[in-house]
């Protein structure tokens, strides 16, 4: 999302002083106050001076949001990090002219601006003055997608989708995440850390955080792990927490399990994650089993968590589909998606029909990898997701022990888990429509 704040003459001579590059190359932090009502989440904003002498100027673009801190009835606390300085500040009124008629009301305001007339105003301001697209870049916002090289990069890629997977199987709005920062090195923080929301920090509602604590106790002891995040979101009666764990370094992570736990329903998936390449001279993306010298292991252990829920299955249970847990996802790995909320292009396949599959192209004279050249059917993230939000896939009377044991036996491997749980009841699927509806949600299929 996009805002603007307009400066007064002592803010104007203040950030002259204030925003001077460090040593280290990075810059102090600004913290202002602003009307709240238009402040929600974080926001890509554009800084106006000159607007008490009557020529206001775009002259410095950065990232703000609402911080704690004290304020009053009608103000809140805003941080405002990572400026820059335009090489050449922009008229504010060329900008407005460049913005469509129906966007112009909205830019008279401090604050966030509506999602259309914030794409406007970036993309005139873009094209006035073309200095400022790295540094949207860098704040995650237009820029073209990163090559997943190292360890690192290729283990947040698929974090990155689990977490936004998670978000789509509970039919949440993808809207709620407008932004998240992109690593400036190969650092080792989650995605769940990095993302923007338009509400804020999840952290401040009270019942997430009663879950957030509750299914943590599900993970282990405080010191299990060496690296951790989470976030919660809230939609009417229902409530989502997604957890990033690990113990093991990025260098010596063999991949990502997906473990959704849904409380009402007493179900879970697992899916995991498999990286697709692509050959030298080759148009399609690629999975070799041959390659994968963790593959015989990850198929027993998903055989027997398979097995199990089976076996526990009970003729009154709720109706499924497919009442096995254990999927594997085989994604595309070029990129770094630069938006929030785009999942990564992929294939999802049961763990049953990955045993078929590969059983099949080990016999002579067969394909020997699989690819969209090879696998006739698989489902795509908008089916996949589909079918898990409105309860199709996925266990039943499986029982909250059996995730808790399926937590464990993730966590002491060496493989990253992302653990979504939702509470409260699930909507039918004519109030799932209908929300979708609402909210204009088009979910493209990939």
């Amino acid at each position: 999302m996009v805002a603007i704040i307009r400066t007064a003459l002592k803010e104007e001579e203040h950030l002259k002083t204030l925003w001077r590059q460090r040593e280290d190359r990075s810059m102090p932090r600004w913290v202002t106050t602003q009307y709240q009502e238009h402040w929600k989440g974080a926001h890509v904003t554009l800084i106006i001076t000159g607007a008490h002498r009557g020529a206001p100027q775009v002259t410095y673009v950065a990232r703000a949001s609402k911080v704690r801190g004290p304020g009053d009835d009608l103000k809140k606390r805003v941080e405002v990090i990572k400026p820059y300085r335009l090489l050449s500040p922009v008229p504010w009124e060329e900008l407005e002219r460049a913005v469509p008629q129906l966007s112009r009301r909205f830019l008279s305001r401090d604050g966030a601006l509506p999602d259309g007339a914030g794409r406007h105003l970036l993309a005139a301001l873009s094209r006035r003055a073309s200095d400022i697209v790295p540094h949207l870049n860098t704040l995650g916002v237009g820029n073209k997608p990163t090559p997943a090289l190292t360890p690192t990069a290729k283990l947040l890629i698929d974090e990155r989708d689990a977490t936004l997977t998670s978000v789509r199987m509970t039919d949440f709005d993808l809207d709620e995440l407008v932004s998240w920062e992109q690593p400036y090195e190969d650092d080792d923080v989650p995605f769940v850390a990095r993302i923007q929301t338009r509400n804020g920090p999840s952290h401040e509602d009270d019942l997430i955080a009663h879950d957030a604590q509750r299914f943590r106790d599900w993970l282990g002891p405080e010191d299990w792990l060496n690296r951790s995040a989470w976030a919660g979101f809230r939609q009417g009666e229902q409530r989502l927490v997604i957890y990033n764990a690990n113990r093991k370094a990025a260098e010596v992570t063999l991949g990502v399990d997906l473990i959704y736990y849904h409380e009402s329903r007493d179900s879970f998936v697992m899916v995991q994650y498999k990286r697709m390449s692509k050959g030298s001279g080759r148009s399609d993306w690629r999975y070799y089993p041959s390659s994968d010298n963790n593959l015989a292991d990850q198929l027993e252990r998903m055989r027997a968590i398979d097995d199990e829920c089976d076996n526990l299955r009970r003729e009154i249970d709720d109706y499924r589909l497919y009442s096995r847990p254990s999927w594997f996802k085989l994604c595309q790995g070029d990129s770094l998606l630069s938006d929030a909320k785009s999942l990564t292009p992929g294939m999802y396949l049961s763990r049953e029909h990955f045993d078929q599959l590969h059983k099949r192209f080990q016999a002579p004279g067969n394909a020997r990898s699989f690819s969209r050249k090879t696998v006739d059917r698989y489902f795509d993230n908008t089916e996949f997701t589909d079918l898990v939000a409105g309860g199709w896939i996925g266990t039943t009377g499986f029982g909250t022990k059996g995730v808790q044991d399926q937590l464990e036996l993730s966590l002491s491997g060496s493989r990253e888990v992302v653990f979504a749980a939702v509470t409260g009841d699930s909507p039918s699927k004519r109030e799932r429509m209908q929300r979708r509806r609402e909210r204009g949600t088009d979910q493209p299929s990939w």
